[in-house]
C-alpha cells in the first residue's frame, strides 16, 4: 500500500503521480535517469580562453586607433614618418608585452618579465634608428636591461619557490636597484672612455642598501616583524 509523501492521499498500483496534488511518486528500486541538459554545458577553460581573446581584440582596437592617429597627423604634417614612429612604436611594445603573457596558461610572470624584454629592447633600437644620436644600444641599453631582467627572474622565482616573503623582496629589490645604477654608470663610462669612476650610482647605493638591510634585519626577529605586519598590513 502506498501514500503520496506530500498530502497522504492513497495510490493505486502503478500510479506515477499523485491524483490529488500531482506530486511523482519514485520507486526508490527503480534505477533513476540523469536529464539530459538542454545546452551543452560550457568549461571553465573555454570561458578562460574566450575572456583572453576578447581582452585580446580589444585592446588591439584601443592601441590600433592611437596609433593610426598618429602616423595620419605627422603625414599631414611633416610628409614623412617622423615623431608618430616613438608613439606607434610604445603602442606596439605596450601591446605585445600584454598579449604574450596572456597566451600562457602557466609560469605568466616569466613571460611577462621575457616578453618586457623583448619588447622594450626592441622599441630601444626603433629609438636609436630613428633619433641616429650615435651607438649607445647594444654599448649600454642592451646590457643594462639583461641584468635587470636577470635580477627580476631570480628575485621573482625565489618568492615564488618560498624563499622569500612580501618583506624580503621588497629588501631584494631595494638591493638590486643600486647593482643596476653602479652597472649602467661603468657601461657608460667605459662607452665614453672615461675612467672608473661612480658619480652618481653611490647616491643611490646609500638609501636602497640600508634600507635593504633593515628590512631583512625586522625579517629576521619575529616579534618586530609581526608588530609591522599589523601596522601596516604588509
Amino acid at each position: 500500500m502506498a501514500y503520496c509523501v506530500h498530502c497522504g492521499v492513497k495510490l493505486g498500483d502503478g500510479k506515477k503521480r499523485c491524483p490529488l496534488c500531482q506530486t511523482p511518486v519514485y520507486d526508490p528500486a527503480e534505477p533513476r535517469r540523469e536529464a539530459a541538459a538542454p545546452y551543452p554545458v560550457r568549461m571553465p577553460e573555454q570561458e578562460l580562453k574566450k575572456s583572453k581573446r576578447f581582452l585580446l581584440m580589444l585592446s588591439a582596437l584601443m592601441l590600433l586607433m592611437p596609433a593610426l592617429l598618429c602616423f595620419i597627423i605627422d603625414f599631414l604634417i611633416s610628409g614623412a614618418v617622423t615623431w608618430s614612429g616613438y608613439a606607434s612604436g610604445a603602442l606596439v611594445m605596450l601591446f605585445t608585452s600584454v598579449a604574450v603573457p596572456l597566451q600562457a596558461n602557466k609560469h605568466q610572470v616569466y613571460f611577462a618579465i621575457a616578453s618586457s624584454f623583448v619588447c622594450l629592447n626592441g622599441y630601444l633600437m626603433l629609438v636609436e634608428h630613428l633619433s641616429a644620436s650615435g651607438p649607445w644600444f647594444f654599448p649600454i641599453a642592451l646590457p643594462a636591461l639583461t641584468l635587470a631582467a636577470v635580477l627580476i627572474f631570480f628575485i621573482t622565482k625565489l618568492y615564488r619557490d618560498g624563499w622569500l616573503n612580501k618583506l624580503t623582496i621588497l629588501a631584494a629589490f631595494l638591493a638590486a636597484i643600486p647593482a643596476e645604477c653602479l652597472f649602467i654608470e661603468w657601461l657608460c663610462n667605459l662607452s665614453w672612455g672615461k675612467g672608473p669612476t661612480f658619480i652618481w650610482s653611490p647616491f643611490v647605493l646609500a638609501p636602497c642598501m640600508f634600507l635593504s638591510l633593515a628590512l631583512f634585519f625586522i625579517n629576521g626577529n619575529r616579534a618586530v616583524r609581526e608588530e609591522v605586519r599589523r601596522r601596516v598590513h604588509f
